[in-house]
């Protein structure tokens, strides 16, 4: 009968034997990787401490001409035609341009069509731009500036809206795209 046994336990092993020992390398290979794995152990995420960006106004007590638009085709009088309007127009009775955050200016230009041109890059991937200004800029390229601080003053500059009058037309970027600057200025007759 011992031999019996013997006989069963070899038929056994050489017909499920293979399974067993794969079971077996399968299991240890598993077992050295999650042992071996540099595993952190769990902490709680801290939220950071993060300052909301909080923009002033390029104009005092501004009255908005015209709106931003990316969808909406506005009539351009000076051009006579129809376009998309990616910024917006403002005019105040003070002509001052102020800067709407800290910042670098990074471009000062005098194109036919934009007038006069104030750029500036701020933190957390904001740049801002000042069109129709008059030539006679108080800031130059490298310049800081500060929030609130006169940049430019508003004009007829700009031959693309020149009916519109003395006036600022303001462009704000987030992260190299064009973005509403209403969504970031607090503007009364929004």
């Amino acid at each position: 009968m011992e031999t019996n046994k013997k006989g069963r336990v070899k038929t056994l092993l050489k017909k499920y034997g293979y399974y067993a020992l794969a079971f077996v390398l399968v299991l240890g290979i598993t077992l050295a990787v999650v042992f071996s794995s540099n595993v952190e152990p769990y902490e709680e995420e801290v939220p950071s401490q993060t300052t909301p960006v909080v923009f002033g106004l390029p104009v005092e007590s501004p009255t908005v001409l015209k709106w931003y638009s990316d969808t909406e085709l506005f009539y351009n009088d000076t051009l006579n035609q129809w376009e998309s309007h990616k910024g917006i127009d403002m005019t105040s009775d003070n002509l001052s341009v102020y800067s709407v955050l800290d910042g670098v200016v990074t471009d000062v230009q005098t194109t036919y069509e934009d007038g006069t041109v104030v750029t500036i890059t701020h933190s957390d991937g904001y740049v801002s731009k000042y069109s129709s200004l008059s030539e006679d800029i108080p800031v130059t390229i490298s310049d800081e500036v500060s929030a609130g601080e006169v940049i430019g003053t508003m004009s007829e500059s700009s031959a693309n809206e020149l009916l519109s009058g003395a006036h600022l037309h303001f462009e704000l970027y987030k992260d190299g795209q064009k973005v509403d600057p209403s969504n970031y200025l607090t503007l009364e007759n929004k």
